[in-house]
Parts: structure tokens; sequence; C-alpha cells
């Protein structure tokens, strides 16, 4: 009779053991990191002139950021850890978006400067040999 109780124990509290741990495992931890990860690529793509160069992979990138702290605040942690991680791809986009805009202002701005400076030099040629 003691074996017998001792074994339904047992088996009680090893079911109980599994059940804790496998609802452990299941339980999705907060994504702070994943939150705060998207949050430095936004103002990384933010001082990247993405404001200006960049707007709709900006806004996109904000509102997936704000939705993912609201599922943060209505603890539904994975929802918030895949907003969070999409926002931050959208902050990259903008980001990269943005750098090669300003590079591309920038390498427009070089040839003008290197037309003008052709055709001064042309015109100075000219006047020489004149």
């Amino acid at each position: 009779m003691k074996k017998a109780v001792l074994k339904q124990g047992m088996g009680a509290t090893f079911a109980l053991g599994a059940a804790l741990a496998v609802s452990g495992c299941a339980g999705t931890p907060p994504p702070v990191d994943d939150v705060s990860t998207a949050e430095m690529a936004l103002n990384r793509a933010l001082e990247a002139e993405a404001e200006e160069h960049s707007p709709l992979a900006l806004r996109v990138a904000r509102e997936k950021l704000d939705r993912a702290k609201q599922a943060m605040n209505d603890e539904e942690y994975e929802q918030a850890r895949r907003l969070a991680e999409q926002a931050q791809i959208e902050a990259q986009l903008a980001e990269a978006q943005a750098r090669s805009q300003v590079a591309r202002q920038q390498a427009q701005e070089v040839q003008t400067t290197i037309d003008a400076l052709r055709q001064e030099a042309q015109e100075a040629g000219k006047a020489a040999g004149r």
C-alpha cells in the first residue's frame, strides 16, 4: 500500500514538474533587446537624414516600432518581437536609402565642379592660344 501511494505521489510530482517545465519554455520573455535595437536603428536612420531622403521607409519603421511597444504593453511578446524586428529592418532600409541619396547628390556636386573646371581650362587654353 505504501508503495502504491509513493508511486502515485511521485507520478503526480513528475507530472507537475513536466507541466511547469513546458509552461516555462512556452512563455516568451519580453523582447526588450529587440525593441531597443529597433530604436537605435531608427535613430541611425534619422541621423542619416532619412526624414528627407526616405520618408516612407522611415514612417513604416516608426509605425512598426510603435506597434511593437504597444504589443509589449499588452504582453503580446512574440508579436512585439516580430514587429520590433520588422521596424529594425525598415529603419535600416531608410538609413541605406538616405545615405545612398546623399552620396548621389555629393557625386553630382563633384561632377558639376569637374565640368566647371574643365570648361575654365578649355577657355583658358583658347585665350592663351590667341
